[in-house]
């Protein structure tokens, strides 16, 4: 009878992880006018609307560079699509809510695309959350 639960068991949470969503891709064009590094954290690059590390900011954390990825998906520009979100308000002291933008972000995969000379770089990012 234990044999048989444990089966059933071990059946029902293997069908359970199978199910889980792949998490969708998304690709942000780079830009060093909106994007930040600094030299003492290179890995880490802050976006111009982040409310600052006292606060609680937001920042991706580089993974991986890739050279020769190929996709069809378009580029969005990221300024862009962080301030028609639901997370920024540009009527607020702190515009930008951080940490709501971190929860939704996480659940990406995200891609920040460099364009040099003719050719595309695509850095694998995280969104990442951090306060002081």
């Amino acid at each position: 009878m234990k044999t048989i639960i444990f089966l059933l068991l071990a059946t029902f949470l293997t069908s359970a992880k199978a199910q889980e969503k792949a998490k969708d891709t998304l690709f942000f064009s780079y830009d060093s006018q909106y994007i930040n590094t600094h030299i003492e954290i290179p890995n880490h690059f802050y976006i111009e609307d982040g409310s600052g590390a006292t606060e609680g900011g937001f920042y991706f954390t580089g993974v991986q560079e890739m050279k020769n990825y190929k996709t069809k998906k378009r580029e969005i520009n990221l300024k862009e699509f962080i301030r028609s979100s639901k997370f920024y308000n540009e009527n607020r002291r702190l515009k930008l809510r951080d940490y709501d933008l971190w929860d939704y972000l996480k659940n990406y995969v995200i891609f920040l695309v460099k364009t040099e000379n003719g050719k595309k770089s695509y850095l694998q990012v995280e969104a990442s959350f951090e306060i002081e």
